[in-house]
């Protein structure tokens, strides 16, 4: 017979909410360890996806930030908390 056991939903990651959270995981972790930061885009990634990821990641950590692009490429992205939610 097989074994059940309860889990917070919160903690629990399906389907493509578990590959969403995996590409997170670096902006999550950038967002935690400073106040500011950049990101510097590399070759084929799109800057729409990069912005939204941070958001993304800032959203899940909790915390308030304001980015723009420090070039007019859109290759490197600047951040920095300005809250907690």
């Amino acid at each position: 017979m097989p074994t059940f056991t309860r889990m917070n939903p919160d903690e629990v990651a399906v389907g493509r909410g578990r590959a969403a959270a995996e590409q997170r995981r670096p902006y999550v972790e950038a967002l935690e360890a400073g106040a500011a930061g950049s990101i510097t885009l590399e070759r084929g990634e799109k800057p729409a996806t990069v912005k939204r990821m941070l958001q993304e990641a800032a959203r899940q950590a909790n915390v308030r930030i304001r980015s723009s692009w420090a070039d007019d490429r859109q290759r490197v992205l600047v951040w920095k908390k300005v809250g907690t939610r």
